[in-house]
């Protein structure tokens, strides 16, 4: 039986004029506010509020050029195309969108459609009803002309005895409802309806589909249905107005009975054209229901959920008042949906967790995690669903606030500022948190591929939630996320690859923003190794450089979903590829995330939009690997060259430190330092100990560099300090090495410091040219003193232990010369790398964190703050894994010469962590009282990306009874050592 129609524009008329209440009423009592529930909410888990200071955000242009401004609402939507293109005019347009959602027979041919009605159809009509005011004076009075409006009440007894609401029908244009509830809660509502097998058409006495008619519980003379209906409006209302929502005009009407398209529910507003309030279009029976294979079905739950999800759209329209400035009311529909749904459970939450209709909510997330790479705004199109599952993001943010009042601020950010897009009034409202939009899409990414509760350490190292509190994240949102496909797991995964050990694979992905990707790793055998991935992103054609983010990170397994190890770094497009590498065993499972965390405002259609996305390869590779080990081939080298030392060649030395040359070649730079062969030591006279040295390493053949004065220790010809080598920088003082590095390619800046690490001790540096490192074996130079710091007094700050050059700048570590102790307080400062590198005028120094927790920095060294871990004087700070480490020694109070590192978020964020890197075998008791110290990163010297070799000294304290340390007797002591220690050693569990 065709339906007559149920027109927009009679509902459009209704609220022009007020409809007379119906005559029998059966007010239902309102229920009791919400009451929110005890600890943990069920929304938001055990979060606290954050304190909210609101963010002003300019004008929007969009109020200075309105007429400018028209919105596409798809392809499907043939009017509004032809109103943007100028083909028609505003009459033509109010009035033909209005006939196309509510009788489409009447349109001109060339505006007809097939398409379904969709929520989105709402928005349309909004815009169109919105632009009424502009429309002629003979369109207005058309649309006037339909108003809504009693009828002769009906002569039949039935409707007085059996339906208490039915005494009165209403027309609209040539639509009969029969039926009419009211109540009041501090606002009005309005419930037109029909009865299934009751209701006739008192125009031509023929029976119109309706509502089904039963009246069981209770029996009141109202048919289930709107008790149901009624009642899940009373408590949606309560809890929408306990969380300081609003509607529009003084009423809000409900029509159940438009079927146009397959319609699923509309909501639209007109407080801001005439007095009226919103309007709510429901299907004739909301119960009935159609599978995706076309087969009918019953499902009563939506009598509850349906109406709390458009009752939502309503309160929404309160805060958008200017629709015919908005840009793009599409993309104000993503947010619309998403936060309905989420609004939608929150009624169910905090009132009836169990009650009819409580999973619905969630029954679109498959949509929104089957393209987790497509922008976070973007939708699957009119009639699609991802836009509903976003209703993710809208819970993530509202327990990252540890508040429901985020969403309700982000209506209110749309209607005071009228930002046109709500990703930007996302971003205002979180800065008002103290929140940033672009961090928090890093652990929205995570905690969407986890679905469960989120865990401190991970949530440290990424800086935002990597989980849910949400009591459904880890049950019904798994199921409902592979609601279409249980065999697909999601969200879904651009690459799931199991490979064995000594496997490679690569791959490739693309996203866009606020899009993230997933490729799963995992080991097929037994044993442990480490999974390594390089990750790039080449360069595109487009004005905007994309940003992306890199987590690789093992799960315990797929079922709980607990991290066990993680590394993570940032890039830009076309910066060249980065590496990530951890330890995995077998059982586990890997994931590289990469996300894409930039804004894009516009709302997109899956496929997206090409010419942003951001493409990025990949290339994974699994290993068996043991933990960090001695590099035997550098181990080898030193001990072969000491060995055979000539009487001016190096035969020992501490504190090494290299750095690479522009030849290739690699400058070894040395503190104290014999020479010639350990074998002639012993007797104290034949051969040379100096406080400094440099060798130069040309592949595997080195060079000496001394002061000179070479090969004459036996020379008895001469006076007995004249037979011994000198010493190149600062011959006749003790100066031992700091870091360096090479400045513009011709030059080579040396940090050292003189003294013994107590108050007198002073620091200097040296500009070596490049071209004398190259080519001579004999330097003489002397240090220039660096002015001096002692933010402290009297103790000076030694700066130049350790250089690192990140951001723009180099960063410049030293230790604070107090007392005899070994461990030192560490300061900081910094300099931008184009500048002189030790040009202190130009140097910033720590000062510490300010209230809003960023770095502050200062010019004078005086004010400058130690940073929290101490360290010996040899130390290094380096980025690895996305992290910054400082690796150092334990002090002997702890474990003596075990090399740790301490993870950092930045340059200065050191705080307690610190991860075992290696403990070296060389701390022996007697006969030769052995110590390690020295422990300093040695970038670039393996070809194997996975590793990083890290030196250390071994020495003695042991003297013989003539005082001559037994070093003198073990040629081995006071050497260097080198150990290849894995990346994958470099994982923080927890940050400061």
């Amino acid at each position: 039986m065709r339906l007559a129609a149920l027109t927009v524009v009679g509902v459009l008329a209704s609220v022009l004029q007020s409809a007379t209440p119906s005559s029998a009423q059966t007010p239902m009592s309102a229920p009791t506010p919400a009451v929110v529930s005890p600890t943990p909410d069920p929304i938001l888990g055990n979060e606290s509020p954050r304190p909210y200071r609101p963010v002003e955000r300019p004008e929007s242009e969009l109020r200075k050029q309105p007429e400018t401004r028209k919105p596409d609402f798809g392809d499907d939507d043939k009017i509004s195309k032809a109103w943007s293109r100028g083909e028609i005019g505003v009459d033509e347009y109010v009035r033909d969108t209005i006939l196309r959602v509510a009788d489409p027979s009447r349109l001109p041919k060339k505006f007809k459609s097939e398409a379904k009605t969709t929520h989105e159809d709402g928005l349309t009509l909004t815009y169109a009803l919105s632009l009424v005011k502009q429309a002629s004076p003979e369109t207005q009075a058309w649309v006037r002309s339909l108003a809504v409006r009693p009828g002769e009440s009906r002569a039949s007894s039935q409707s007085a005895s059996s339906w208490v609401d039915c005494a009165t029908p209403y027309t609209g244009f040539t639509y009969w409802f029969t039926c009419k509830r009211s109540f009041s809660m501090n606002h009005q509502f309005d419930i037109y309806y029909n009865i299934d097998g009751f209701s006739v058409n008192p125009d031509y006495g023929t029976p119109m589909e309706g509502l089904p008619g039963v009246d069981l519980a209770p029996m009141n003379g109202v048919p289930d249905a709107i008790d149901k209906i009624e009642s899940s409006m009373r408590v949606a209302w309560s809890q929408y107005q306990s969380m300081g929502y609003g509607l529009t005009g003084s009423k809000t009407e409900v029509y159940i009975g438009f079927d146009i398209n397959n319609n699923p529910g509309l909501t639209f507003p007109f407080g801001d054209i005439f007095d009226g309030g919103a309007v709510i279009l429901l299907p004739t029976d909301p119960a009935a229901k159609v599978d995706d294979q076309g087969n009918p079905y019953r499902d009563e739950d939506w009598y509850t959920y349906l109406i709390r999800h458009e009752l939502f759209h309503a309160v929404q329209y309160h805060y958008i008042p200017n629709l015919n400035l908005l840009e793009s009311l599409t993309t104000v529909n993503w947010w619309m949906e998403a936060t309905a749904e989420w609004a939608a459970d929150v009624v169910y939450q905090r009132n009836d967790p169990q009650g009819p209709g409580w999973k619905a909510y969630a029954r679109t997330l498959y949509a929104f995690l089957s393209n987790p790479e497509s922008a976070v705004n973007s939708s699957d199109g009119l009639a699609g669903s991802r836009q509903y599952g976003a209703f993710i993001l809208a819970q993530y943010l509202t327990e990252r606030t540890g508040t429901v009042d985020f969403v309700r601020k982000t209506w209110e950010a749309i209607d005071s500022t009228l930002i046109v897009h709500p990703i930007e009034a996302i971003e205002q409202v979180l800065a008002g948190y103290g929140l940033n939009l672009k961090n928090e899409l890093l652990g929205f990414a995570v905690a969407n591929y986890r679905l469960t509760g989120k865990t401190a350490n991970l949530s440290a190292f990424i800086g935002s939630a990597d989980g849910y509190a949400h009591t459904h994240a880890s049950t019904l949102w798994r199921d409902n996320a592979k609601l279409k496909d249980p065999s697909v797991r999601r969200p879904r995964r651009s690459a799931e690859r199991t490979m064995s050990w000594g496997d490679s694979s690569n791959g490739s992905t693309a996203l866009w923003h606020g899009g993230a990707s997933y490729i799963e790793l995992t080991p097929s055998s037994t044993g442990s190794g480490r999974v390594s991935v390089r990750v790039d992103a080449p360069s595109q054609s487009r004005p905007t450089v994309a940003n992306l983010h890199y987590f690789l990170i093992a799960w315990d397994n797929l079922v709980s979903r607990t991290p066990l190890r993680w590394a993570g770094v940032e890039a830009k497009e076309g910066e060249g590829p980065r590496d990530l590498s951890i330890k995995i065993n077998a059982g586990e499972v890997a994931t590289l995330i990469v996300v894409r965390p930039e804004l894009w405002l516009l709302s997109l259609t899956i496929p997206n939009y090409d010419p942003i996305k951001q493409p990025v390869n990949w290339t994974a590779s699994m290993v068996k690997e043991a933990d960090a080990e001695q590099d035997t081939a550098l181990n080898a080298m030193w001990g072969g060259y000491a060995s055979n030392a000539g009487c001016a060649d190096w035969s020992g030395g501490d504190a090494a430190q290299a750095v690479k040359l522009p030849s290739g070649k690699r400058a070894w730079f040395f503190s104290d330092t014999f020479l010639g062969s350990p074998s002639k030591r012993q007797t104290g006279s034949e051969t040379s100990y100096i406080r400094n040295s440099a060798v130069i390493q040309d592949g595997s053949a080195l060079r000496t560099i001394t002061g000179g004065s070479t090969c004459r220790e036996t020379d008895t010809s001469t006076d007995f300090w004249s037979r011994y080598a000198k010493t190149p920088v600062g011959e006749g003082g003790q100066f031992w090495t700091g870091d360096s590095k090479v400045v513009n390619g011709d030059e080579v800046v040396k940090f050292y410091y003189e003294g013994v690490g107590d108050e007198n001790t002073r620091g200097a540096y040296v500009r070596f040219p490049v071209g004398d490192l190259e080519a001579k074996s004999t330097l003489t130079v002397t240090p220039t003193r660096l002015q001096e710091c002692s933010p402290r007094p009297p103790a000076p700050v030694i700066w130049g232990s350790s250089l690192l050059s990140y951001g723009g700048y180099t960063y410049i570590y030293g230790w604070e010369a107090s007392g005899t102790d070994a461990e030192k307080s560490v300061y900081l400062a910094r300099t931008v790398d184009d500048s002189d590198l030790v040009d202190q005028s130009k140097w910033r120094y720590y000062a510490g964190v300010g209230g809003d927790g960023s770095a502050q920095w200062t010019a004078s060294c005086a004010q400058s703050k130690p940073l929290q871990p101490k360290a010996e004087i040899d130390f290094s700070v380096v980025q690895i894994n996305g992290l910054f480490w400082l690796v150092r020694h334990t002090p002997a109070s702890e474990a003596p010469g075990k090399i740790v590192a301490m993870p950092a978020k930045s340059p200065w964020e050191f705080g307690s962590e610190q991860v075992d890197l290696y403990t070296p075998p060389e701390t022996k008791t007697n006969p030769q009282y052995s110590s390690v110290y020295g422990a300093r990163v040695q970038p670039g010297l393996l070809s194997d990306p996975s590793k990083v070799v890290v030196s250390y000294t071994v020495s003695t304290s042991a003297v013989n009874l003539s005082c001559w340390t037994r070093g003198y007797s073990f040629p081995d002591n006071q050497f260097p050592r080198f150990v290849d220690v894995p990346l994958s050693q470099f994982v923080a569990t927890k940050l400061p």
